[in-house]
């Protein structure tokens, strides 16, 4: 599509609950300065974070830190230089400003050692920072630089919206990564906060959130607006369409009776039930005038989506572009957030070591959410066959000698070839699938194989990087293993034509073309039909 730009890029953790916060008077009540009830002896290392949405000057918000149970002489106060699912260095600490350090009311010394970093001596008296926080959308025009989204920024638009990434609100200490987070929120009358984030008691006026660390904090986004939200139960999870629109159109109705029966599939292709309680999509709609332009930028978390879009208000473009979305994103609900690496369980916000497998975290996301329509008799074969030859074409434009595995741990340093995972990587998935159906007479395939390793491991249990090709061989078949190392260790052409005749499709590799054959024999029909359901 011309004169049109798409990203979706995405990250890991945990979440829980949504929904409208209540009161949260027991940590945050309305008094002066500190105003913690809790005796601070018996609160060990904690953050404990006010914001007022109601104050703000130049685009900017005020947040204020009480923290206790630092002993150190000195400290490193941090922002991330990048999150989970992106791959560009952003520098999040580039849109703080006027940061202090107090002992009661006495400042303690600062010093800016790096874009992200202040160096707070004399820690051991510390129990307050302040400090303000740009609006981190300004700093972007029409466009979007390669490797920075405004899906990981922050914007504040005084009495109307707040889309607000905990990355460029609140900060950590160096080794304080896993201390829990609470955050406390003095809103506008009337607005309503749409998170996955756990909520926690507040007093009136205010919400209040929880996280059992900053991993799990910056995982969680949240969007604060006049409420736009409809609920939805599928099976065992609720889940949370919440949109905000600069046209004033509610969203939210219309885009969840579009979702719910693709939801509902996605259950069912999971096994009938799903590993989260709640999962939230955001969504902020721009209106745009142009009729044959929109603009997309979206952050995947492990139980919410957060989706920017820029187009005209047409119903249809909207809901397909919205559906097209959740069908990726909210199959990240099984890796990574259940299946996933101790680089990702453990990340570090200021150099993070990456993964080898994200042909596994959006290669295999992005084949689930081919192949559950086909699987699920949502959609006729020549579709699914068509989206196939798309991909094989568009992958022609990528550097394919490069392996998966080499290509994902340098993932930031090679953002002009990190959407082939999205192409090349589901490519190799559904050769994966046909590969496993073959050998197990079709009673396993990627779809099991998934289950059982989310079984496996689980959000709270990684993987050790350099083992799942391993642990992946001994769960399956022998000849998997040479699989992995052709076709992701290794940069070998991927057979997609050979894998395809396997079942009785016929591939042009020249117009990409698929089609059925006419003379496919009863053993390639029979894997067909054990690959696709008929």
């Amino acid at each position: 599509m011309t004169n049109t730009s798409l990203f979706f890029r995405l990250p890991i953790l945990y979440g829980i609950s949504i929904l409208p916060a209540i009161c949260f008077a027991l940590l945050f009540p309305a008094c002066a300065s500190k105003a913690l009830l809790l005796d601070p002896a018996d609160l060990g290392k904690n953050y404990f974070y006010e914001v007022s949405l109601n104050d703000m000057e130049n685009d900017r918000l005020a947040v204020r830190l009480s923290v206790y149970g630092i002993k150190a002489n000195t400290v490193d106060f941090n922002f991330p230089r990048i999150v989970p699912g992106i791959y560009g260095a952003m520098d999040f600490g580039r849109n703080i400003v006027h940061l202090r350090a107090f002992a009661g009311a006495d400042t303690l010394p600062v010093e800016r050692t790096g874009i992200n970093t202040w160096k707070i001596s004399r820690a051991y008296q510390l129990d307050e920072i302040r400090y303000e926080v740009n609006d981190g959308w300004e700093v972007f025009g029409s466009g979007t630089t390669e490797g920075f989204y405004k899906s990981a920024e922050s914007s504040f638009t005084k009495d109307t919206v707040f889309v607000i990434n905990n990355n460029c609100l609140f900060g950590y200490f160096t080794g304080g990564e896993n201390w829990p987070v609470f955050v406390s929120f003095e809103k506008p009358d009337g607005f309503y906060a749409a998170t996955s984030l756990r909520t926690a008691p507040a007093q009136s006026g205010k919400d209040a959130f929880q996280a059992a660390n900053y991993r799990e904090l910056v995982d969680n986004p949240i969007l604060y607006a006049r409420p736009d939200t409809v609920n939805l139960n599928i099976g065992n999870t609720v889940v949370t369409i919440a949109c905000y629109a600069d046209s004033g159109v509610k969203l939210a109705p219309d885009i969840a009776a579009k979702i719910r029966p693709l939801l509902e599939q996605q259950r069912e292709y999971l096994g009938g039930a799903l590993p989260v309680e709640h999962y939230t999509f955001l969504i902020y709609h721009s209106l745009l005038d142009r009729p044959d332009e929109y603009t997309a930028d979206g952050l995947e978390h492990n139980t919410s989506t957060l989706c920017l879009y820029n187009s005209q208000m047409a119903p249809a473009l909207l809901n397909s572009f919205v559906y097209g979305v959740a069908s990726h994103e909210f199959f990240h609900i099984i890796t990574p957030l259940n299946v996933h690496s101790e680089e990702i369980e453990r990340y570090d916000f200021l150099a993070p070591k990456m993964s080898q497998h994200l042909w596994m975290y959006e290669g295999m996301t992005e084949y689930t959410t081919m192949h559950m329509p086909i699987r699920q008799g949502l959609e006729p074969l020549d579709d699914f066959l068509s989206e196939i030859g798309n991909k094989a074409q568009q992958m022609q434009r990528f550097d394919n000698t490069i392996p998966l595995t080499e290509l994902s741990r340098a993932a930031m340093d090679r953002q002009d070839q990190y959407y082939n995972f999205y192409l090349r990587g589901a490519l190799v998935c559904l050769c994966l699938d046909l590969r496993l159906r073959e050998l197990s007479q079709g009673k396993y395939g990627t779809q099991e194989l998934m289950r059982d390793l989310a079984a496996r491991y689980g959000r709270n249990k990684p993987f050790k990087d350099e083992e799942l090709f391993d642990v992946i061989t001994s769960m399956t078949f022998p000849e998997i293993r040479g699989f992995f190392s052709d076709y992701l260790e290794n940069a070998r052409p991927l057979p997609l034509k050979a894998y395809l005749e396997k079942a009785g499709l016929k591939y042009n590799e020249k117009s990409s073309k698929i089609e059925a054959s006419s003379d496919a024999t009863p053993e390639q029909l029979q894997l067909r039909k054990w690959w696709l359901g008929r």
